[in-house]
């Protein structure tokens, strides 16, 4: 009789215990779906603050001809593209001293205009090619 009453007190103790670790994972899980929650309801607000109505932030990748440069940023749809030149002079100061010009999908940018103007997509990539006179002297020779 002794050995059935530790037999049935050894599986009511182990069914507590599996009944406590279910409700520790099922806390946990809704204590992570609470926090998810959250971050998801402080991202729009972050949206809302930063963005204002008729803008979008889009990803776009900068490179260059010599293959120097290679990074993405972030930006506003209704930035004016002088704001990504300057990201791209703060990262790389050593190209401020040429008559740079950018181009996205084969066309030169205008460096007065929004990234909207002109015509600067999600995802794009803009390739910054370097006026130097050196360079455009050594082409021609060739």
């Amino acid at each position: 009789m002794e050995v059935i009453i530790k037999e049935k007190d050894k599986k009511i103790n182990e069914n507590l215990q599996n009944q406590i670790n279910i409700n520790n994972k099922s806390s946990n899980n809704n204590s992570q779906i609470n926090k998810i929650s959250e971050l998801e309801d402080e991202i729009k607000k972050l949206k809302t603050y930063f963005l204002s109505p008729g803008d979008k932030l889009i990803s776009i990748k900068l490179t260059s001809i010599d293959k120097n440069i290679d990074f993405s940023t972030y930006a506003k749809v209704n930035d004016s593209f002088r704001k990504i030149e300057e990201i791209v002079y703060d990262k790389y100061p050593e190209y401020k001293e040429y008559e740079n010009f950018f181009l996205v999908n084969g066309k030169k940018v205008n460096k007065n205009k929004t990234l909207k103007e002109n015509n600067i997509k999600d995802k794009d990539v803009l390739t910054l090619s370097k006026r130097d006179d050196d360079i455009i002297n050594n082409y021609l020779i060739k």
